[in-house]
């Protein structure tokens, strides 16, 4: 990012403060899609990526996954990672919205909310997280994430760095400023700590 050296002696509000800020979250955001579909090839090993087929859905429903779908993939995760309190679903918004609306073969909703103030909201009593990185419903998608995320590994090297140069654009008068940030991630139990639904044909 490159600001003119006028606007950040002349500025009423704390500029860099702000700069700071949106760097870090900027950063975040795309570290955090790395830690969901990164390639293991100078990024992160996405958990998505690595994570192992527990269903694949049915013909003639586009991707779509079904009640049944999400119970065969909770058993598909052993016990001791699906009794792991770091267990839960993944899903973005949308898949979310989808899975709101099934019902089991009693016509009750698997979907449970949460029912006391910072309480997740559940499917099948295990904790639902949304991340937009999760691919969409789909056929050959994996657009369900379970199992236990407290095995996906994630290692910050000393934090983001924030740094200012006034020499880098020296002859132009701006100043320059960079955030860097070293970090991996890799799934330590790639046999079945994490099991995906993959969208089955349409």
């Amino acid at each position: 990012m490159q600001l003119s050296s006028e606007l950040t002696t002349d500025t009423g509000v704390d500029l860099l403060g702000y700069l700071a800020r949106a760097a870090g979250r900027a950063i975040g955001n795309a570290f955090g899609a790395h830690l969901v579909t990164g390639t293991g090839t100078n990024q992160p090993s996405g958990v998505a990526v690595v994570a192992t087929t527990g269903k694949t859905g049915g013909a003639g429903v586009a991707g779509a996954f079904t009640a049944d779908d999400l119970i065969d993939l909770f058993f598909s995760v052993i016990e001791p990672y699906r009794m792991s309190p770091s267990c839960s679903w993944m899903l973005r918004d949308a898949s979310i919205a989808a899975a709101r609306k099934l019902k089991d073969g009693q016509g009750q909703y698997i979907w449970q909310p949460g029912l006391v103030a910072g309480a997740p909201d559940t499917i099948l009593g295990k904790p639902v997280r949304s991340d937009p990185n999760v691919a969409a419903i789909g056929t050959g998608a994996k657009s369900v994430l379970f199992g236990d995320f407290g095995a996906y590994f994630v290692r910050m090297v000393n934090g983001i760095r924030f740094e200012r140069s006034d020499d880098y654009a020296f002859n132009t008068d701006m100043v320059t400023f960079r955030a860097l940030l070293r970090g991996d991630g890799l799934l330590a139990d790639q046999t079945g700590a994490i099991k995906a639904f993959v969208g089955g044909a349409a």
